[in-house]
């Protein structure tokens, strides 16, 4: 299986990079760095160059100003989540992880043919109920990463191209892949043992994959990853 294959690769280039890493790591000390200020920031957009400008200019373009209050809210709620946490660069990179996961699972149920869909949302109203729904929210969920990514960045220094988020990103994908076949098989009634056993590996190695992550320094850089645009919500 090609995720199991990816983990193993990745649990090599962790452990040489944690070695390679041990001579310049630092102690990461928290810093104020208040998610008001950080917004009003992140979304004052002209004086930035235009590498930096556009991607921005897009993220806020796909998201109506109500949806932009709703994101801000959240972000702040999440902040205050953060007081009293033993370890808030855990829980933030736990938030982001998180996130992906609900951004690839929305993309999924996208691609599903429009009368699973439609059964899919008769049965649950947890979902969200159209495809305008869906994509505004991936909409949304796509800003909020990108702020919290930078939120990270100021008071963890906790980005930089290639880091633990990219290569969550990357496992991330090759887990929907996985998921993708076990619905289709399951919808179709084809599915069997080994697919469960598939499934049930795959969460497994997600898990670990997670824990590895969650443990890496900040700072740290895996050669052979780099930052990618995300995938469009039904492409």
């Amino acid at each position: 299986m090609l995720f199991v294959v990816f983990f193993l690769i990745l649990a090599a280039a962790i452990g040489f990079t944690i070695l390679r890493k041990q001579a310049e790591q630092r102690r990461i000390r928290g810093q104020t760095v208040p998610m008001e200020s950080l917004w009003r920031d992140w979304t004052d957009i002209e004086a930035l160059p235009e590498a930096e400008r556009q991607p921005r200019q897009t993220l806020l373009a796909e998201v109506p100003e109500e949806n932009q209050a709703s994101v801000y809210q959240s972000l702040l709620d999440f902040e205050a989540s953060l007081n009293g946490v033993a370890n808030p660069m855990i829980a933030l990179r736990t938030e982001l992880m998180d996130s992906m996961d609900r951004r690839l699972l929305n993309i999924e149920i996208l691609q599903l043919p429009d009368e699973v869909k439609a059964r899919l949302r008769e049965q649950s109203s947890e979902m969200l109920q159209s495809d305008a729904d869906a994509r505004a929210y991936i909409a949304a969920n796509d800003l909020r990463m990108a702020v919290l990514r930078e939120y990270a960045a100021r008071r963890f220094n906790d980005r930089i191209e290639g880091d633990w988020f990219d290569v969550y990103r990357k496992a991330s994908r090759l887990k929907q892949k996985g998921a993708r076949n076990f619905i289709q098989r399951t919808l179709a009634g084809n599915q069997n043992n080994a697919d469960d056993a598939r499934y049930q590996t795959m969460t497994i190695v997600d898990h670990e994959i997670r824990t590895r992550l969650l443990q890496m320094p900040a700072g740290v850089q895996f050669p052979g990853f780099r930052t990618e645009p995300e995938t469009e919500p039904g492409d």
